[in-house]
């Protein structure tokens, strides 16, 4: 599960990014990511293959609805507090993970200020039924390509000729509270301790199955 999880993130490095507005040496402005409430459906394409994803985000807040090869889970992050989750369930138990700072690689940190800084527009583009601009940019001998609504929704994003991030449905509108908060009661562990949870978790399911 962590391993699948770590290679979801960085799949999903440009949708986390914000880099509100900042100019680009093409003239114009970079798309702020965060302007726009908004509900995507999507697929997202890594090492590990390709895998549907729902999208939510309202300013700061985002929520990630996944299916993994480990099965379903849920990662809920705020920008602004730095606070990042990962919900997921074993054994029929509700697991709640907190990602610090280091346990959650988020490229689209650094990478997201670069892009700013540096992409172009390099023409028009578009994708479940939205047009948007495209933004390129050159890293390490390869091509990154962004495709964004002029009102900060992505629509597709790539690296080379592989796309990593395909937008299938947009939703515009406010998001309810009620997406970005915890489950009530959920009982929040640190991501280094998944593993013993998750076992405790597995062997209480099979204690209960065998009364």
């Amino acid at each position: 599960m962590r391993a699948a999880g770590l290679a979801l993130f960085s799949a999903l490095a440009l949708v986390a990014c914000n880099p509100a507005g900042q100019s680009a040496d093409s003239g114009g402005v970079f798309p702020n990511l965060t302007q726009t409430p908004h509900r995507v459906e999507a697929t997202v394409t890594h090492e590990a293959g390709t895998m549907p994803i729902v999208m939510m985000r309202d300013g700061q807040r985002q929520r990630l609805e996944v299916t993994t090869p480990a099965g379903p889970a849920t990662m809920i992050m705020n920008t602004q507090t730095g606070e990042n989750y990962v919900i997921t369930n074993a054994g029929g138990q509700l697991i709640v993970m907190r990602m610090t700072a280091d346990q959650f690689k988020d490229p689209a940190q650094e990478w997201s200020a670069e892009l700013a800084a540096n992409a172009r527009r390099t023409g028009s583009c578009s994708a479940a039924g939205e047009n948007g601009s495209e933004w390129t940019r050159e890293e390490g001998g390869e091509t990154h390509v962004v495709c964004i609504t002029d009102d900060g929704i992505i629509l597709r994003s790539a690296v080379a000729d592989s796309v990593s991030w395909e937008t299938i449905s947009v939703q515009r509108g406010p998001q309810s509270a009620d997406l970005f908060a915890l489950p009530a009661g959920a009982q929040v562990m640190d991501l280094g301790d998944m593993g013993s949870a998750m076992q405790q978790a597995l062997e209480r399911a099979q204690a209960e199955g065998g009364q």
